[in-house]
């Protein structure tokens, strides 16, 4: 329902999923903390092509057995929409994916999954679905599915979209409906955001709960095992200084708001939960979030530009990847950022290689750092950065 899509949300929402595994729970060793100081002293790398032809690939997760699983969100219905004046068009199909890579063997575990196109007349169409997956015992899958939409959006797609905007077992239980969620309590109404819509992007476990970002509800959701959901935060908008006036669509005027947007959540060494925002997509306002359950999140790093995931290093640090460097989607650079676990100091982690709207991040137990690359396509990649 194109009354529920918010100006920004374009195809630079459509991307992204925690990592499953993120490396807070290992411990370093010796030759972690030598990587750990080559990548913080900025040594660029080439990364290693490990898989292509990938579906439009979002988040990733290292398991503890060192394969990878990808979270693809397919194409929608395998053909491209068919647009006209108006709003937006919604196609749905059943495109998505997991791709996992153990060893040398590689290649598609479950396929079938949901998946929508969402193609606006005149403008480039963006995919919403699996976003996130990790394993979740005795051969299952658990993920998170996208979607900018309510419950009556699933409706109108049809049979089989069920699962979209809910964390859920793959091809099994709903554990949580977000877009429910959002229809019911809209928790970002009080900061004077209009447009309801649910696009979950990351979630990580919280005891036996689960803590999910939604990016166009900019708030994280708390899922119990019982299915109900709660509001844990609810992110405040930022506000665009005067020289990001013009920045971005539909946020351009001079002390406007820019939604929070936010995307990756992972839990850091300390316990907390630290939380990305993409700030409206403005270069150098997004926000890195730290919050303790049951207080109010604070700031722990900003001058960030659209990350889209987050990570924990060896050593404790956090890796941040940006899926653009640029003020607007149309600049699709991306960049990897490590942010010191004390001072929330940023550096650039260089690559030989430019990166190409990356969307999904993990680091192995020795520092090895893994990404989807040019992921809002069929032509996607898995990229791998060796530890230094």
């Amino acid at each position: 329902m194109s009354r529920t899509i918010k100006p920004w949300a374009g195809a630079f929402l459509t991307t992204a999923i925690t990592v499953g595994l993120s490396a807070s729970s290992i411990p370093s060793s010796a030759a972690d903390s030598a990587a750990s100081h080559r990548h913080r002293a900025g040594v660029a790398s080439t990364p290693v092509v490990v898989a292509t032809g990938l579906h439009n690939p979002r988040d990733l997760t290292v398991q503890r057995d060192g394969s990878v699983l990808v979270a693809e969100s397919g194409s929608g219905s395998g053909t491209a929409c068919q647009t006209r004046p108006g709003p937006p068009v919604r196609c749905f199909g059943l495109t998505g994916s997991i791709y996992k890579v153990a060893g040398r063997k590689k290649g598609r575990v479950v396929t079938g999954l949901p998946s929508q196109e969402l193609a606006p007349y005149g403008g480039p169409s963006s995919v919403y679905g699996l976003n996130q997956v990790e394993a979740a015992g005795n051969g299952s899958y658990r993920g998170v599915y996208g979607l900018i939409g309510l419950p009556s959006t699933r409706t109108d797609l049809g049979a089989g979209s069920g699962p979209l905007a809910t964390l859920s077992i793959v091809n099994g239980k709903v554990l949580g409906d977000l877009a429910a969620h959002e229809a019911e309590h809209d928790p970002d109404a009080v900061l004077g955001n209009t447009l309801p819509a649910s696009n979950p992007q990351r979630f990580v476990r919280d005891g036996k709960d689960f803590l999910v970002t939604d990016a166009a509800a900019n708030d994280v959701i708390r899922v119990h095992p019982d299915g109900t959901t709660e509001t844990e935060v609810v992110l405040p908008n930022n506000v665009l200084p005067a020289t990001s006036a013009g920045a971005a669509a539909g946020t351009t005027a001079e002390g406007s708001k820019a939604e929070a947007v936010p995307t990756g959540i992972v839990r850091g060494r300390d316990g907390a939960f630290y939380i990305s925002d993409l700030s409206g997509a403005h270069n150098g306002l997004g926000r890195l979030w730290r919050y303790v359950a049951g207080s109010e999140p604070t700031v722990f790093a900003d001058g960030l530009s659209s990350v889209i995931d987050l990570a924990v290093a060896p050593n404790g640090d956090l890796i941040a990847l940006s899926y653009s460097t640029g003020n607007a989607p149309g600049t699709p650079t991306g960049a990897l950022n490590r942010i010191d676990r004390r001072t929330g100091a940023l550096t650039p982690i260089k690559s030989d290689t430019p990166l190409t709207m990356p969307t999904g991040l993990d680091v192995t137990r020795r520092g090895d750092i893994y990404i989807t690359n040019n992921s809002l396509s069929s032509e996607g990649e898995l990229l791998k950065f060796r530890a230094l």
